[in-house]
């Protein structure tokens, strides 16, 4: 199975982290959300480096957060957003279109500064940082791109799915760094083509 439950890396007892939240990480080296109908995607790619905010097809996002030229924090060597060192912020917000059951990103480069909060109107669901993937495998650790292959050997590069369940959504997501010494880099952002995950999804998250 190219997916991996988180719970099976760390610890059983946490694959359900809060209510009505569950989490995957995709293989080592996978770049892109494989869970059915995850097909609308930023990458970045089109817009110009330097500070970005505005609409996207997944959600508008607020200032703070820069585009970046591909460097070895990229893990699939293409443009990436980013907020810490790199736009010299420590917050960006995105608004989601409408409200989502699948949020996914490549988190690049991950490090003990970065943080990542979904939302659902005012009330924040769940915060993701480092110490909540301690016990990833080391086949994590470095770029894995061809271009930058190893690279950055001492920081964990995945693709993360996140999952409301029982009827939970995510309206928004807060990317932050503590401070600019180091950045929050991610890529690929992706939800559902529609916000009905395909009945196949939960079935394989609890095989």
């Amino acid at each position: 199975m190219r997916k991996l439950l988180l719970g099976a890396l760390l610890t059983a007892s946490v694959s359900i982290m809060s209510a009505g939240v569950i989490f995957t990480a995709e293989a080592p080296g996978v770049t892109q959300s494989t869970v059915a109908n995850a097909t609308n995607i930023v990458n970045f790619n089109s817009l110009p480096t330097g500070a970005f905010s505005g609409a996207t097809s997944i959600g508008t996002y607020s200032s703070g957060g820069s585009i970046v030229a591909p460097d070895q924090f990229s893990g699939d060597a293409s443009k990436y957003i980013s907020v810490g060192a790199q736009s010299v912020q420590t917050s960006y917000t995105l608004t989601f279109n409408r409200p989502q059951t699948l949020f996914g990103l490549l988190w690049n480069a991950m490090d003990s500064e970065n943080s990542l909060t979904l939302y659902n109107g005012a009330t924040a669901l769940m915060t993701f940082t480092s110490s909540n993937f301690s016990s990833l495998s080391s086949l994590y650790k470095g770029n894995p791109s061809s271009t930058f292959h190893g690279q950055d050997s001492g920081e964990d590069f995945f693709f993360l799915n996140i999952f409301g369940t029982s009827g939970t959504t995510f309206t928004s997501a807060v990317f932050s760094n503590n401070g600019t010494g180091t950045g929050f880099e991610t890529d690929n952002q992706t939800i559902l083509a529609s916000t009905v995950p395909e009945p196949s999804t939960y079935g394989m998250l609890f095989a």
